[in-house]
C-alpha cells in the first residue's frame, strides 16, 4: 500500500484493487490483473483513482481469460487514451480506492468488507488475550486468512465468523472466538 502524493494519514492510503499489465488490442484496452481488494463495482463507481490521487473512470470493463479483466478508458489526468501506444503507457499503473472513501454510506462494499481493513490491527481473543498483530492477508480458496506473526512461525486466522466477530472499521482490535485448540496448534 502506498501513500497518495503528499497526503498524510492512514485515512489517506491508496488501496489497490488492481494493476494494468498490458495493452490489448488496436484501440488501447488495458488487460486489468485484480488484486485481494478488487471488488467488480468498484470499476464503475465514483471512488475509483489512479494510485497518484487522480480520479478514474472506466467506460466499459469486461472478463477476460486468466481471471484479468479488460478495461476501456479514453482519457487519464485531461490526457486522451486512444491508440495501443497510449494504453501501453499505462502498464505498471495500479486503481484503487483512498481508505477514507470506505466509510461512505455509497462506496460499494462487498458483503463481508474489504480485507485492507484488517491490516495492521492487534487481534485479541474474546477473553483479552492478545494474539498479535495481522501482517498480511491470504486468499485460499473463496477464503480470507489472518496472518499473525509469532516469533518464526505464522497464525493463520480465519476470517468468518463465527471465528472472527464482525467488524467493518478500520481502527481498533479484532475480536476472535477461536475454536478450541486453534492456537495452540499453530503456536506448537
Amino acid at each position: 500500500m502506498d501513500d497518495v502524493g503528499s497526503m498524510e494519514g492512514a485515512a489517506q492510503r491508496f488501496i489497490a484493487i488492481g494493476e494494468i499489465v498490458r495493452a490489448v488490442g488496436l484501440r488501447g484496452e488495458l488487460k486489468f490483473y485484480p488484486l485481494l481488494d478488487f471488488h467488480e463495482p468498484l470499476l464503475g463507481s465514483p471512488f475509483l483513482v489512479w494510485n497518484d490521487g487522480a480520479p478514474a473512470q472506466i467506460q466499459r470493463h469486461r472478463i477476460m481469460s486468466g481471471g484479468c479483466w479488460g478495461l476501456a478508458i479514453r482519457e487519464v489526468g485531461g490526457r486522451q487514451l486512444d491508440g495501443r501506444g497510449a494504453a501501453e503507457s499505462m502498464i505498471g499503473r495500479e486503481l484503487g480506492f483512498l481508505a477514507a472513501s470506505y466509510g461512505d454510506p455509497a462506496f460499494p462494499k462487498p458483503s463481508g468488507g474489504l480485507p485492507f481493513r484488517w491490516l495492521g490491527r492487534e487481534v485479541v481473543t474474546g477473553g483479552g488475550d492478545v494474539v498479535g498483530i495481522v501482517d498480511e492477508v491470504r486468499r485460499i480458496g473463496a477464503q480470507f486468512m489472518l496472518v499473525v506473526p509469532d516469533g518464526s512461525r505464522e497464525i493463520l486466522i480465519p476470517a468468518l465468523a463465527p471465528i472472527l466477530r464482525p467488524d467493518d472499521g478500520l481502527e481498533g482490535q479484532l475480536v476472535i472466538d477461536p475454536p478450541e485448540g486453534l492456537l495452540d496448534v499453530q503456536r506448537g
